[in-house]
């Protein structure tokens, strides 16, 4: 009887697993993609990051622009403000200068006032010493004149010295009037002048000095600070790292989807040999 030959298992041919290939297309497709995402995540980081940068530092140049500016103006109002001040002290103090002139003028008018005034004073009171003097004067000669034409006339002796008599008795109570007189004209002379001297010192006294009103010196503006910020950071991007993780699970899934979709192998039945004879 003839031996029959074991059967051999044929291997299946790739071009046969449509679903295999499927896979492997997949996650090519897939792989290709994900590089692709990845380079185009890093370039857009790298764009959101330099727009990011542009914005900062423009609106840090725009701020320091902004209060330099301000500073410049609160600069020139500080220049103004000082010129003005200045110019309202100078003028404060040329005011109480001419304020001090003219009392001193006023006070040199009003005592060359009352040394006229005194002047005229003591005038009248000498001219109404002289009077005096001058009626006294007259009295004596009137009664030497007398006594002259009434001796002339043959009137002599006792008649003449009373006559005589009377005059000097006249020319005593004249005098003695004048001397009283003369005292009370000399304390009116002397309160007057004083009077004179109040009015003169009242006049000077009513022009008051001038007091400069202070000024304040305006307030000198601080330059401004350094803007102070913090630059926007680079973006960490997409990583390498799961890229590559990512490459790697769909290369293994791919494989193992592959294997599974491989068709089980078949057993082909070997050619029995003839049988021998007997």
């Amino acid at each position: 009887m003839a031996k029959e030959a074991g059967k051999k298992p044929t291997e299946p041919s790739f071009w046969d697993n449509y679903e295999g290939i499927k896979a492997i297309s997949n996650f090519a497709l897939e792989g290709i993609g994900a590089v692709g995402q990845f380079y185009v995540d890093k370039y857009e980081g790298q764009v959101r990051d330099a727009e990011a940068q542009t914005r900062y530092w423009t609106e840090w140049a725009s701020l320091s622009e902004q209060n330099y500016t301000a500073y410049e103006s609160q600069l020139r109002s500080w220049y103004n403000a000082s010129k003005y001040t200045e110019a309202k002290r100078q003028y404060e103090q040329n005011l109480a200068k001419q304020q001090a002139i003219y009392k001193g003028e006023v006070g040199l008018s009003a005592t060359k006032n009352l040394e006229k005034q005194l002047g005229d004073l003591e005038g009248r009171f000498y001219e109404e010493e002289a009077r005096d003097t001058v009626a006294l004067e007259e009295l004596r000669l009137k009664a030497f004149a007398d006594s002259s034409k009434k001796a002339a006339g043959g009137q002599v002796g006792r008649t003449v010295q009373i006559e005589n008599q009377q005059y000097n008795q006249r020319w005593l109570i004249n005098a003695s009037n004048r001397q009283i007189t003369r005292e009370y004209r000399i304390a009116d002379k002397i309160r007057k002048a004083e009077a004179l001297d109040v009015a003169r010192e009242n006049t000077t006294r009513g022009v008051q000095y001038y007091t400069p009103q202070p000024q304040a010196d305006p307030v000198k503006p601080m330059a401004p600070k350094p803007v102070r910020g913090v630059a926007p950071t680079a973006s960490a991007g997409p990583s390498i790292g799961a890229l590559g993780l990512k490459l790697a699970g769909g290369a293994v899934n791919a494989i193992l989807d592959y294997k599974a979709s491989l068709p089980k192998p078949k057993e082909e039945e070997a050619p029995s040999a003839p049988e021998e004879s007997k």
